[in-house]
């Protein structure tokens, strides 16, 4: 249940400019958040794909600012 609740404080946290990877493995940066819903750009050629929230399986961007203060301790 912890793990469970630290996802979903994560997928409530996102916000425009996120880097996200879904739980399909589709990598993208998040250009728009709705209460269920958000818009990820992929490519080089920014496509943009509508998911919902419970798709997400991580965020790059605060996997990285966790893993960089655990480094400075």
């Amino acid at each position: 249940k912890k793990k469970q609740k630290k996802v979903e404080e994560m997928r409530n946290a996102l916000t425009v400019g996120d880097e996200v990877v879904t739980i399909g493995g589709i990598m993208g940066k998040v250009v728009f958040v709705t209460d269920d819903n958000i818009t990820i750009e992929t490519g080089e050629d920014r496509v943009r794909i509508q998911l919902k929230k419970w798709a997400i399986s991580t965020n790059v961007k605060a996997e990285a600012a966790e893993a960089a203060q655990k480094a400075k301790k």
